[in-house]
């Protein structure tokens, strides 16, 4: 069990009565919905086989929200399906179910305010790990089980925190104007260049450390919820670099033993496994990615914690990015970004059932 979990039952003071599902758009329906002809063109131009997967991938969604949708009747007063979120969903509802995975998750995350009640069913396990999904302890991912167990109030409950953006634009006359983006970030926050091939320039100040020019590919700020996400490939190592780092260890006489395989992967998955954190902890982890360093440059903060976090644009076309989902937002030189976190923000969540 979690850690800082709390019984669902001993937390909320309601209990849920109308249920508003929203499901994920596959493939198959995000393409043929742009180009009618798009399975015809997969025929013809003879990919049998991706034709095939992408239908197939649609038919096991399907299946699994059937199950979701006739579970979840069985249980709760009223159920709504939708694919596409809105504020009157939003004002009807007072639980959330997204199926699919964790994208989708994401996105029905962005529409709600703090203290919202979201539950994350995976629609294609096979396919999809679903950090942000409920599923057991015990490791039965049975829909059925999982839904009888949420709404019997056996499951661990959580506060997913999220980031909390201000801008603050300087104005020609001395003034400055603070807007706060109306979205928070769930998994995590990317700053930088638009352009992956050009270099970010950014001033970090990190809670009470002095400011610091930093020009890298970008900076990436997570919660614990995104350290499975980003915030973990980022950092993670893969076998064989691994591999190398334990090798210059041995020739240089720093250890007198060399590792089989299975050693060097327990290690490396040691070192991966360090970077996560709880999603109810209220910490932010950032990391600088890739940090230029010569005789101009050198970056010194490049990762940690931190409650709270500024950065100063001095890019050529700077943006924000929120979860990777199509929220992007300018950051052109000069305007600062404060970024925070708040139990008020909070996302109530399920991510064990017992």
């Amino acid at each position: 069990m979690v850690a800082n979990g709390l019984k669902l039952a001993q937390k909320l003071t309601f209990s849920p009565r109308r249920v508003l599902v929203v499901q994920k758009r596959t493939r198959l329906v995000q393409e043929t919905q742009r180009r009618p002809c798009y399975l015809e063109n997969l025929q013809t131009a003879g990919r049998h086989d991706d034709l095939v997967a992408i239908k197939t991938r649609h038919d096991v969604h399907e299946a699994n929200l059937s199950i979701i949708l006739n579970e979840l009747k069985s249980h709760f007063d009223e159920v709504a399906l939708v694919d596409t979120i809105n504020k009157k969903h939003v004002e009807w509802a007072d639980l959330f179910i997204s199926a699919g995975g964790d994208g989708t998750f994401l996105n029905v995350a962005s529409q709600l305010e703090g203290g919202k009640l979201l539950i994350g069913l995976n629609t294609d396990p096979e396919r999809s790990v679903g950090h942000l999904c409920a599923r057991s302890r015990f490791g039965n991912s049975n829909l059925k089980y999982v839904i009888k167990q949420l709404a019997g109030g056996k499951c661990t409950f959580i506060k997913r925190s999220r980031i909390r953006v201000k801008l603050t634009y300087p104005c020609n006359i001395g003034e400055k104007t603070e807007i706060e983006i109306p979205k928070y970030a769930l998994n995590d926050v990317y700053i930088g260049e638009t352009s992956p091939t050009r270099l970010s320039y950014l001033e970090l100040q990190i809670d009470q450390l002095p400011a610091e020019k930093q020009k890298s590919s970008g900076f990436l700020i997570s919660t614990g919820s995104g350290s499975t996400a980003w915030g973990y490939h980022v950092n993670g190592l893969d076998f064989y670099r691994t591999e190398q780092f334990l090798k210059i260890l041995h020739d240089s006489g720093l250890t007198n033993k060399r590792l089989k395989s299975t050693e060097i992967a327990e290690i490396m998955n040691k070192f991966n496994d360090s970077f996560k954190f709880g999603p109810e902890d209220r910490r932010m982890k950032y990391i600088t990615r890739e940090p230029l360093q010569n005789s101009v440059f050198r970056a010194v903060n490049t990762q940690g914690y931190a409650k709270s976090i500024t950065v100063r644009s001095l890019c050529w076309n700077g943006k924000i990015v929120m979860d990777g989902i199509q929220r992007k937002f300018n950051f052109d030189d000069g305007v600062r970004a404060n970024f925070t976190t708040s139990d008020c923000d909070s996302i109530n969540s399920i991510q064990f059932v017992d």
